[in-house]
């Protein structure tokens, strides 16, 4: 199918378009229900982008939408795009809990460690907690003017390095390991690693340049960014956490349409959730190939090594909830909503 027109536009064009959408005011959403404005930070070729933008927006194209996509970061990074959705610079965009932990910290439930080594699962899973009555949206999206669409799962996070073979919890010790933030940075910190944070686009020159001496990463986003040339150990089996990020859309947008364009939209969104999870799922053998290819070597960990590690990570996730209790959020409630939608889904299985 050929992609319309809107969509070929250059870096540079898009650049220029951003800048004159702000110029223009457009901190109010688009008076034309039928015009929506999506970016995000993922390149055109990226799972994300292909598997999941792209089936969107060609599934409500097919309804009138038209859509200014601003893909690759051009309207701002992933910090960025949640708060130009705010505040109506576009309409719909990912809110990453992982890079907004002040705005979205009961979200980073996603990211525990040991929840399921399924997308699908976790997709599914996360997306009933983020629908209206659902106790992230009442929580955290609905009270800031958004409604989440589909989620981006990126699942199974390992831990790579570049000179270090990792085979249990002691090896990590010390280590500089790049975090995306959240739940990930408390899981770091409790196998006495140093969490730093950076965006995904600059890891490849870290490893590069060994300022940092690995990171926590999943088997997609390490193929997607070549990291294979660079980390040349990975464990294999760890489920270290995973990354749920929602691609929301602002609810005065919403509120733009009819509603059985919302329902249309709905359904997209969930047509989506289904297209990437099973991507995801089905490409987890050809992402640990490109890995390979480019030099990485995966070390399965053996049921001993997996012990220790087990005994390590078992007190985070009720660390995790208990100290969002005691800043005043329901950690614990969501910790329990989710393990029991989870549990719901693998027993659909």
């Amino acid at each position: 199918m050929q992609k319309p027109k809107r969509r070929r536009k250059s870096a540079v064009l898009g650049l220029l378009t951003c800048i004159s959408l702000i110029i223009a005011s457009c901190a109010s959403p688009s008076e034309d229900p039928n015009s929506v404005r999506l970016a995000d930070s993922y390149s055109p070729k990226h799972p994300f982008s292909v598997h999941g933008t792209a089936v969107f927006m060609e599934t409500m194209e097919q309804e009138g939408l038209d859509f200014q996509y601003f893909p690759a970061g051009q309207m701002g990074n992933a910090r960025d795009l949640a708060n130009m959705v705010r505040t109506g610079v576009v309409d719909v965009a990912p809110a990453s809990a992982a890079y907004l932990e002040d705005q979205f910290p009961l979200t980073s439930v996603s990211d525990l460690p040991g929840m399921t080594n399924d997308a699908c699962v976790a997709a599914r899973s996360l997306m009933k907690l983020l629908q209206p009555g659902g106790v992230l949206y009442e929580e955290e999206y609905g009270p800031r003017g958004m409604r989440p669409l589909w989620v981006n799962i990126v699942p199974n996070y390992e831990i790579m390095t570049t000179d270090k073979e990792i085979r249990v919890p002691a090896d990590v010790d010390g280590l500089l390991l790049r975090s995306s933030g959240g739940s990930l940075d408390v899981t770091t910190t409790q196998l006495s690693a140093a969490a730093v944070s950076m965006p995904a686009s600059d890891i490849y020159e870290a490893l590069t340049r060994k300022t940092v001496d690995g990171l926590t990463f999943s088997l997609l986003s390490a193929a997607s960014y070549d990291l294979g040339t660079v980390a040349k150990h990975s464990t294999e089996g760890l489920n270290l956490g995973a990354v749920g990020i929602p691609f929301v859309i602002s609810e005065d947008k919403w509120q733009q349409f009819s509603p059985e364009l919302q329902e249309k939209l709905l359904a997209a969104g969930n047509e989506t959730n289904e297209s990437l999870c099973h991507n995801v799922e089905n490409s987890h053998d050809q992402f640990k190939t490109t890995l390979e290819d480019g030099g990485m070597t995966f070390h399965p960990l053996t049921k001993e090594e997996t012990a220790q590690w087990d005994l390590l990570l078992t007190d985070i996730k009720s660390n995790w909830a208990t100290a969002l209790d005691e800043a005043g959020k329901p950690g614990s409630k969501v910790l329990a909503a989710y393990e029991e939608e989870i549990a719901k889904q693998e027993g659909a299985l």
